[in-house]
C-alpha cells in the first residue's frame, strides 16, 4: 500500500497536489470516488514518484514523463492505510475544506429557475398581457430555454409578480411593491425594477429608457406615478359634477374654452365624475390648442395624453362615469396602434379616425418619415396596419387636425 517514504508525503506539495485534482474531480461528480484524474508531471518534482507509489507500479512513469492517469479509487485505497493517514479520499478531503457537491448545487439552483421561471409564465398567461410577455420571457432564456445566468430568481419572481398587477391607476412605485409582494422596497433598486423596465418597453414598443425623464415616462404608461406633480393630463372643456376645489377650476376653465393641465396629484384629491356621454383622446397637445382656438364653449370634451398615456391620464380615466363613450386615437406609427389596442382593451374605447381610409388620406410621404419601432396589428381595422406596413411611413396626427376638429364641433 505505501513505499519506503510512505509517511513522508504527508503535508508534501506532491500530496497537496493530487488532493486539489481530487477535490475538483469529486465535487463535480456528485462525490462520488470514482474515475481518473489527469496529473500533470514536473511541479512538484516528485509528483511522478507519488503517483508511481499510489498506483504501485514503475511502468511507463518516470522523472521525465509530462503527465499520467490516476485511479481514484486506487488513491482513496492508499490514503486509507493506517501508514498514509487512515482516512479515505472523502475524509481527506472532507477533514480540510468541507466538500461541496457542486453537481447537486447546479441541480438545484436550476430546479429553483425553472420553477420561478413557470411562476412567471402562469403569472403571466392571462391573454390580456399579450405576446409581449411570452417575447419578453424568451428574451431572459438561454438557448436551451433555461433561464439565463445574469437573472436573479429574486429579480424574475419580483418583475412577474409586478407585471401580473399591472396596469394600476397612478400607485407610487412603493404602493405597487407592496401590492405585488408585499415588501415597499421591491422596486427601489437591484433587478426587479430593470426587468420591468424592459418588459414595459416590449410592450410599448420603444427602447428602454437610459434616462430619468424617459423611466418615468415609462412607467406612467402603466399607471405607475414616480411624481405625482410632474404626471399631468391635458383636458379641454371636461366638466365635472363635484364642486370641490378642483371640480371648480375645471368647470369654469371648460366654460371659458381654456385647455386645463390636470396632475395625478390634483386627480387624487377626489372624485371627478364627467358630465358628458362622450370624451375624444388625442395623443397631441397641437390638437387640443388647435380645439381651444376655433370651437366654441360647449362643444366636445378632450383629454390629451401628451405622448404615451401617463398615470395622470390613466387615473383620471379610471373614474369616468359608466357608459361614457371613450373616442380614441394616436399618431399613424407602431406606438400609436399599440396605444389605441390597449386603449380599446383596458377602457372599451373606440377608434377616432384610426382607419385605413384616415390614414391613406393623411399620408405624404413628403412630409412624413420612416416607421420605427416594432411593427404590431390593428384588430380594429386589420387593411391599417397593412397599408402602414406597405408605405412605412408614419403620419403625424396633428395632419389629420382639421378632419378631428370637424368631429368635435
Amino acid at each position: 500500500m505505501s513505499d519506503d517514504r510512505t509517511a513522508g508525503w504527508r503535508g508534501t506539495a506532491e500530496l497537496d497536489a493530487l488532493l486539489a485534482a481530487a477535490r475538483k474531480k469529486v465535487e463535480s461528480n456528485w462525490l462520488k470516488v470514482g474515475g481518473n484524474i489527469t496529473v500533470h508531471l514536473g511541479d512538484p518534482p516528485e509528483l511522478w514518484r507519488l503517483c508511481s507509489a499510489i498506483s504501485r507500479s514503475n511502468a511507463g512513469l518516470h522523472s521525465r514523463a509530462k503527465t499520467t492517469r490516476l485511479d481514484l479509487a486506487r488513491f482513496d485505497e492508499w490514503l486509507a492505510h493506517p501508514l498514509n493517514g487512515g482516512l479515505g479520499l472523502l475524509d481527506t478531503l472532507g477533514a480540510e475544506v468541507p466538500l461541496q457537491d457542486k453537481k447537486r448545487l447546479a441541480a438545484d439552483k436550476a430546479e429553483v429557475k425553472a420553477s420561478a421561471l413557470a411562476e412567471a409564465r402562469t403569472l403571466l398567461a392571462d391573454s390580456t398581457h399579450g405576446d409581449w410577455a411570452d417575447r419578453w420571457l424568451s428574451s431572459l432564456l438561454n438557448q436551451d430555454g433555461t433561464l439565463g445566468g445574469r437573472v436573479a430568481v429574486d429579480s424574475l419572481r419580483t418583475a412577474a409578480r409586478v407585471l401580473a398587477v399591472l396596469p394600476v391607476d397612478g400607485l407610487s412605485l412603493t404602493e405597487l411593491a407592496e401590492l405585488a409582494v408585499g415588501d415597499t422596497k421591491a422596486l427601489s433598486s437591484g433587478g426587479a425594477p430593470k426587468l420591468v423596465l424592459d418588459a414595459l418597453s416590449l410592450r410599448e414598443g420603444v427602447p428602454r429608457p437610459a434616462d430619468p425623464v424617459g423611466i418615468r415616462s415609462l412607467w406612467e404608461t402603466a399607471g405607475v406615478s414616480v411624481d405625482a406633480l410632474s404626471s399631468r393630463v391635458v383636458v379641454l372643456r371636461y366638466r365635472v359634477a363635484e364642486d370641490h376645489i378642483v371640480g371648480k377650476w375645471l368647470n369654469e376653465a371648460a366654460a371659458e374654452g381654456i385647455p386645463f393641465p390636470l396632475t395625478l396629484d390634483m386627480i387624487g384629491r377626489g372624485a371627478l365624475t364627467n358630465t358628458a356621454n362622450r370624451i375624444f383622446v388625442c395623443e397631441n397637445i397641437a390638437v387640443v390648442a388647435a380645439a381651444a382656438r376655433t370651437s366654441v364653449a360647449g362643444s366636445a370634451t378632450i383629454v390629451c395624453t401628451d405622448g404615451q398615456p401617463s398615470a395622470a391620464v390613466h387615473k383620471l380615466l379610471s373614474g369616468l362615469r359608466p357608459g361614457t363613450e371613450v373616442y380614441w386615437r394616436n399618431d399613424f406609427d407602431w406606438a400609436g396602434l399599440h396605444m389605441t389596442s390597449r386603449a380599446i382593451a383596458r377602457y372599451g374605447a373606440k377608434p377616432w379616425r384610426m382607419d385605413s381610409e384616415s390614414y391613406l388620406h393623411a399620408l405624404d410621404a413628403r412630409n412624413s418619415e420612416p416607421l420605427k419601432g416594432a411593427p404590431t396589428t390593428s384588430p380594429w381595422d386589420p387593411a391599417l396596419a397593412v397599408a402602414m406596413h406597405e408605405s412605412g411611413r408614419a403620419v403625424m396626427e396633428e395632419r389629420s387636425i382639421p378632419d378631428l376638429l370637424r368631429d368635435l364641433i
